[in-house]
């Protein structure tokens, strides 16, 4: 009985913080998908651009061009973005496990 009402009172102070992550989640996917959108078009210009810098034999611009475009594309940040969405979800989900 003593640990079901000390489970009861875990879930009542963890509500508040369960329901916060829930809302963050939804709207770091929101951002996400909007972003990936935008970010998507940026890195096919610095893709663009740096093998035009590579034409003009510029291989320093062309290299720092790829790797922004590579940040900027979805294996970059993006990938990185996606799994700590998925993190804080997962905390979430445990918190609403107890």
């Amino acid at each position: 009985f003593k640990m079901s009402l000390i489970r009861l009172l875990l879930k009542i102070i963890l509500f508040p913080v369960s329901i916060l992550l829930s809302i963050l989640v939804v709207f770091l996917t929101f951002l996400l998908s909007v972003s990936s959108i935008i970010l998507g078009i940026v890195s096919f210009v610095c893709v663009i651009a740096a093998i035009s810098a590579f034409i003009q034999h510029d291989m320093v611009t062309g290299i720092q061009g790829l790797v922004i475009g590579f940040l900027l594309s979805p294996y970059g940040l993006q990938k990185l973005a996606i799994y700590l969405i998925a993190f804080i979800g997962a905390i979430n989900e445990g918190i609403k496990a107890i």
